[in-house]
């Protein structure tokens, strides 16, 4: 009887330790809604084959979809990708971009690459930053 109530409180304890993790993660992860106030043409791209070596150029483009400006905040991705992107406010109606130069010299095999997007704007749901999480794929030729 004493192992089926220590059973009992090891497994309740286990599912209040997971219900605390989800709800951490919850309330301390950016919010993955930039689609709330920018409209991304796309959110993945395809880089069709890459000769190993070589540099790709590429870009991401959002438009703002709200009645005030927005503005990027930091964008982060791999060290095989160097990326720039629309500094200062992005009025109403008017497009962004997050530009990038994938070089492949720096991959030795197919590997999907994150480009993740914080802006300065905030949710007001959530008091995250708005977040967009991008990403392009390539197939590499050697």
């Amino acid at each position: 009887m004493d192992l089926l109530g220590l059973t009992l409180r090891h497994n309740s304890t286990m599912k209040l330790i997971t219900l605390c993790a989800l709800l951490f993660l919850s309330i301390s992860l950016p919010s993955q809604d930039a689609g709330e106030i920018a409209k991304f043409d796309t959110w993945h791209i395809d880089l069709g084959q890459v000769t190993h070596g070589s540099k790709i150029d590429s870009a991401f483009t959002f438009t703002n979809t709200t009645d005030q400006p927005i503005q990027i905040d930091l964008v982060s991705t791999c060290e095989c990708t160097e990326a720039t992107w629309t500094r200062g406010p992005i009025a109403p109606g008017k497009t962004g971009s997050i530009n990038f130069v994938f070089d492949s010299s720096k991959k030795e095999e197919n590997d999907p690459v994150d480009v993740d997007v914080i802006f300065l704007n905030v949710n007001p749901k959530t008091d995250n930053p708005y977040a967009a999480y991008l990403q392009y794929v390539y197939t590499l030729v050697k």
